[in-house]
């Protein structure tokens, strides 16, 4: 049996992969080279076993590596998967210099590649690896990893023909991990969870806005309804619907202002949203009063991940509290961002609000478990979660491809979890 081992990789801009550990059967005075199957798919890659050459530009990493049967292992190596051409790859680079760092210090090779780096002939891959001491991008060729981490950036990118293609090779590959293999949309999202009888109690009312008839029907039973795009992001489009005395009043946020229009009948409010809805499809769903804090709303923002045992944990919980005249709590709208274990006990009471934060942990998990049996490849998402003055627990959103949380401690947690959920995926 193998045992995984800590030691120092350096790759030089020549392509040289160069391994240093206390344990080589070799004096560390001297380079040995050997060539080994590197990766998940097995690519011969030459290593230089002993000391490194002093060479600038050179790449130096810690990376976990294995003898067994005289055969060196290293793991994982982990790419994040994006788009774009070359050097000029898209995406987060912040989030992606982030998890290389963590990577750096844990033990795992990081590096960021788009389709066009891949060469499916020798399974070997034109990728970028961050070089912290000069903060840049260096491209070297690297062996297929084992983990695949899809950043894509957006719907439409991702859902292009030559990415579907390259996720779905990837999805047919032995031994290669990938996660997450798209975007959620909200009703594909509500469907599944309907389904689930001991996750109903926690859904609102929600449904496809495809007909005046259904507005109709929802503004009988709701005096208060949300619109939201059915493929909506960070809180973009979505509008609250009111009735005060016999006017409706829809309400939405453009450049964090807030806008409002009156329509005395349903028929009126569906003449002005239909052209809306033929560009872009929505839900709609029952509006739930929040508790507050300051006479202002908040609901729940959740990071859920799996662990380096492969299973579902809570990574953190945040307050995100509604801004002064928004419609929603998402901080790029106005929202102000809380502590959960201050603000809870302020308004529930230190027993209350423990259990409160036990049934958001419970509830979430739950639900993840419940999506994972549904969608391949899931390995992390955020949910938003709604808390009524009575303690109640509603789910409102689940997101597959998270943003980064700004609370420090759970964004340092949620870049653990990607390193130790990959190492745990190589075993």
């Amino acid at each position: 049996m193998s045992h995984w081992q800590s030691g120092w990789l350096t790759i030089l801009p020549s392509g040289q992969w160069y391994v240093e550990g206390t344990h080589f059967p070799i004096p560390l005075s001297t380079t040995q080279r050997i060539t080994v199957p590197l990766g998940p798919l097995h690519v011969e890659q030459t290593l230089n076993l002993g000391l490194v050459p002093t060479v600038t530009g050179r790449y130096r990493t810690r990376i976990r590596w294995s003898m067994y049967n005289n055969v060196l292992q290293i793991a994982p190596l982990i790419g994040i998967l994006t788009s774009g051409k070359g050097e000029s790859f898209k995406g987060n680079r912040e989030n992606f210099q982030e998890i290389s760092k963590t990577g750096q210090k844990l033990g795992a090779l990081v590096f960021v590649f788009t389709p066009d780096g891949i060469d499916w002939e020798t399974y070997r891959i034109r990728g970028y690896l961050y070089d912290q001491r000069r903060e840049y991008w260096q491209r070297f060729e690297t062996p297929f990893p084992h983990v695949i981490y899809n950043r894509i950036p957006t719907r439409a990118v991702e859902e292009k023909e030559h990415m579907q293609e390259t996720l779905n090779r990837i999805s047919q590959l032995k031994n290669v991990t990938l996660f997450n293999r798209q975007f959620f949309d909200k009703e594909s999202l509500f469907t599944i969870l309907q389904s689930r009888k001991e996750i109903v109690p926690f859904l609102p009312d929600t449904y496809t806005l495809d007909s005046c008839e259904r507005l109709k029907s929802f503004a009988k039973k709701h005096d208060v309804l949300y619109l939201k795009p059915i493929r909506g992001k960070a809180g973009r489009g979505i509008m609250r619907l009111e009735k005060h005395d016999n006017i409706w009043i829809l309400r939405r946020v453009h450049q964090q202002k807030s806008l409002y229009r009156s329509f005395y009948d349903l028929d009126e409010l569906w003449t002005y949203l239909w052209p809306i809805l033929q560009r872009k499809p929505y839900i709609i769903q029952q509006g739930i009063m929040l508790a507050t804090y300051n006479n202002r709303p908040f609901d729940v923002r959740v990071l859920t991940q799996k662990n380096g045992q492969g299973h579902w944990d809570i990574t953190g919980v945040g307050i995100r509290q509604a801004g002064a005249r928004s419609i929603t709590t998402h901080v790029p709208r106005g929202g102000t961002i809380l502590s959960p274990d201050k603000i809870l006990p302020k308004i529930f009471g230190e027993e209350w609000a423990i259990f409160i934060q036990q049934n958001i942990r419970n509830i979430v998990l739950v639900i993840a478990k419940a999506l994972q049996q549904n969608m391949r490849d899931l390995a992390e998402m955020s949910m938003d979660l709604g808390i009524t003055s009575e303690g109640d627990i509603w789910f409102f959103e689940a997101n597959s491809k998270p943003e980064k949380f700004d609370e420090p401690d759970i964004r340092r947690a949620s870049l653990r979890n990607i390193i130790y959920y990959s190492q745990h995926m190589c075993k």
